[in-house]
């Protein structure tokens, strides 16, 4: 079949002779050319044909188009390449029906829902019984049935049921899905002689995946809700009282009785220096004061606990489908449901520290990226979104505290007195608006610099006693670090071996907004999980500030007509047709007073972008 190739390297070879005793006869001088002399390139040879019925069935049903998503489309173009070059070879069947790696296919698609998936999502051919004679027709439909829910499993156990959630969900979850392609998948499955197990590999290898799947499994074996204990009003508790919510607290906090002995009877009332320190425990963690005990507000914050349910944690692990393969060695993570942030080394946390994150008008994005410098000492470049929506209105208006606030105005490269400009007609955006180093500057000594479309950061504030907030969402966007000298000294001496003092004195004595660039690979990672497993195994989970975790509810149920987007946070900053009218809102709703200026706005709202 292949014997033309031999024939036309011959051809050329001839001719090539010819030429060169043609040219040796007429006694003129062979030149070296870039290109060797020799006839057109043969044609590749074709693929193979089908040398059974099944593969004639097969290559037949794979040229026909069939109206499908995006997804599938692209799968059965990869499986009309992949079959052709094999010679439509079956991965999957036999001349009986299905083989021992079809039947493994078929029962891992059984198990796809104790990976968080559905396996009704998946479909499995119908032969006949096993004996019966079965028809090329029907075993090369079986073939194509396995091979694309193959690859369907593949794509769906990568993210692949929400292929882009900043569109389909919301402008601030700027993830993607970590699709393997359709052509690997295959490879991988037709040379494995346990394509199940390939198959269970395609979902998330993150221990934290492994960790929700575990607890989603016991929670779905029990098929019953977690008990949710919460304490009704009444006097303050604390320690060596005795009153019958004791009880209650010490089941909400889960913490034992003491053991009794015969001097010393066991009362399940009595508030002990044991339920004290859990107390002190919850506080703290909660972002409360560690007073040991339980009044009106840490009541509040025992109480707020959600009935969990399986969704929560099929919503978190959809997230971990969406996350980088490879976190790195070195690298930083904010999670904002939560308000903490932590540095992790060789897959150890070595640094945690509480975070403050966006308003939920203002949200923090969730994505990542590399870090690539740290800046000393900041200056603080106002966005147009806050140029536009705060500052600009008391501009317009004659607010005079702008410049004792220390904002200053720049256009060219150079300041300008604010006052020279007619804020009503000028527009805000052609200028720039910045805020020097120093002790008021809303940055304060130390920015943490990752490039990306959102324009948000993670930074020091002079706005620190919201740190002892429980619900830590104040910023407008960027991620406010309580303690950021010490996360300075943390990767600043991974990267550079720089030792405190180092930090310490640029911080002091250094110049002004000095960037000092990173060069290790060490990447940020902001994310949004409201469920996790912490080290003691213990199931942990934080309010949907943001609605992602039920936007990611919805699409995961189909309902995809409920999911409200809100707004595209990267849409242009658009100026109002009128600066100056009494209309202008400033966006805290009537029942809060608005500021009269800017210094009013940056002390009560800023703290830091």
């Amino acid at each position: 079949m292949l014997r033309w190739r031999p024939l036309a390297l011959g051809m050329a070879a001839s001719l090539a002779f010819g030429v060169a005793a043609e040219a040796q006869q007429s006694g003129t001088k062979q030149v070296a050319t870039a290109e060797p002399l020799h006839a057109a390139a043969p044609a590749e040879a074709p693929p193979p044909a089908p040398q059974d019925p099944v593969g004639v069935a097969l290559q037949q049903k794979l040229a026909v188009r069939v109206r499908a998503d995006e997804g599938e489309t692209l799968d059965r173009g990869t499986l009309a390449n992949y079959y052709a070059v094999q010679g439509f070879k079956a991965l999957w069947v036999s001349q009986t029906g299905l083989n021992d790696k079809g039947r493994a296919l078929v029962a891992e698609f059984g198990r796809a829902n104790d990976w968080g998936l559905e396996a009704k999502d998946f479909a499995v051919p119908t032969l006949a019984a096993e004996g019966a004679q079965v028809s090329a027709d029907a075993l090369a439909d079986a073939e194509m049935t396995l091979s694309l829910s193959a690859l369907k499993y593949a794509r769906y156990a990568r993210g692949g049921r929400i292929i882009d959630p900043a569109t389909q969900l919301s402008s601030y979850l700027d993830r993607k899905p970590q699709l393997v392609e359709p052509k690997v998948v295959i490879g991988k499955l037709a040379a494995a002689d346990a394509p199940d197990a390939v198959l269970r590999g395609f979902n998330p290898q993150h221990p934290q995946f492994e960790k929700l799947r575990q607890k989603y499994l016991e929670m779905r074996a029990s098929k019953a809700a977690q008990e949710v204990i919460r304490l009704p009003n009444g006097p303050v508790l604390g320690p060596g009282k005795t009153d019958p919510q004791v009880a209650l607290l010490r089941k909400r906090l889960k913490v034992a009785l003491p053991e009794a002995s015969p001097d010393k009877p066991v009362d399940e009332n009595f508030y002990d220096d044991q339920l004290k320190a859990a107390v002190i425990a919850f506080q703290t963690e909660a972002g409360t004061r560690p007073d040991g005990y339980v009044g009106n507000a840490t009541r509040a914050l025992l109480n707020n606990v959600e009935t969990l349910s399986p969704s929560k944690l099929l919503a978190n692990m959809e997230e971990w489908r969406w996350m980088p393969e490879d976190l790195g060695s070195l690298y930083v993570t904010a999670n904002i449901p939560e308000f903490m942030m932590r540095i992790v080394k060789d897959g150890k946390v070595i640094h945690s520290e509480r975070v403050i994150t966006g308003l939920p008008g203002k949200q923090t994005p969730v994505f990542s990226e590399m870090m690539t410098s740290i800046a000393f000492q900041p200056r603080w470049n106002v966005p147009n979104s806050i140029k536009v929506n705060e500052l600009w209105p008391s501009l317009a208006r004659g607010g005079t505290y702008f410049q004792r606030q220390g904002l200053r105005v720049s256009k060219n490269g150079r300041d300008i007195d604010p006052d020279s400009v007619d804020w009503e007609y000028a527009d805000i955006r052609a200028y720039d608006v910045y805020q020097p180093p120093g002790a008021r500057n809303v940055l304060g000594e130390l920015k943490f610099n990752f490039r990306n479309k959102h324009l948000v950061y993670m930074h020091d504030t002079n706005a620190r006693g919201l740190f002892e907030e429980a619900n830590r969402t104040f910023s407008h966007g960027c991620v406010r670090v309580r303690n950021p000298r010490r996360m300075a000294e943390i990767l600043m001496h991974e990267d550079k071996g720089w030792e405190p003092e180092k930090i310490a004195d640029l911080i002091a004595n250094g110049p002004a907004n000095n960037e000092v660039p990173i060069d290790k690979h060490i990447d940020v990672h902001i994310t949004y999980f409201t469920a996790w497993v912490d080290d003691a195994g213990e199931l942990q989970t934080a309010r949907d500030v943001y609605g992602h975790e039920k936007r990611i509810t919805l699409a995961l149920e189909g309902r995809w007509s409920e999911i409200d987007k809100g707004i595209d946070h990267l849409a242009p900053v658009r100026a109002p047709e009128a600066v100056a009218s009494s209309g202008w809102s400033w966006g805290w709703g009537s029942s809060k007073k608005s500021p009269n200026s800017v210094g009013d706005f940056i002390n009560q709202a800023l703290g830091g972008f």
